[in-house]
């Protein structure tokens, strides 16, 4: 089975995610809602060249939707480590450019 790896930001996005949907829709909304994020990256671990390319932020990264978030990742030999979850509507290349020191 692949495997997927959290980064810090991805776990904390995926907090800020819950709490928005759980104050907003239910707790019960949020739970199904992130089970269907972690569902999204498994499917995605088994087929990591599936996304899309993006190089232009970081070298290897690649991204796949989900509903109107994006997931941002990075292959690895035996699946996929998950930087950012985020919604689609912010300033992509802002929240890359605020991780330089990250980069790879």
């Amino acid at each position: 089975m692949a495997e997927i790896l959290f980064t810090p930001l991805a776990t904390e996005d995926l907090q800020q995610i819950w709490g928005y949907m759980a104050e907003n829709a239910g707790s019960e909304t949020a739970n199904k809602f992130l089970v269907e994020i972690r569902d999204k990256c498994l499917k995605i671990a088994g087929f990591p060249e599936a996304g899309r390319a993006r190089n232009e932020l970081i070298i290897n990264l690649r991204s796949f939707p989900f509903k109107k978030y994006v997931i941002f990742y990075m292959p690895m030999a035996n699946g996929i480590e998950v930087l950012r979850i985020v919604h689609g509507s912010r300033d992509i290349p802002q929240i890359f450019d605020e991780m330089i020191p990250l980069r790879p």
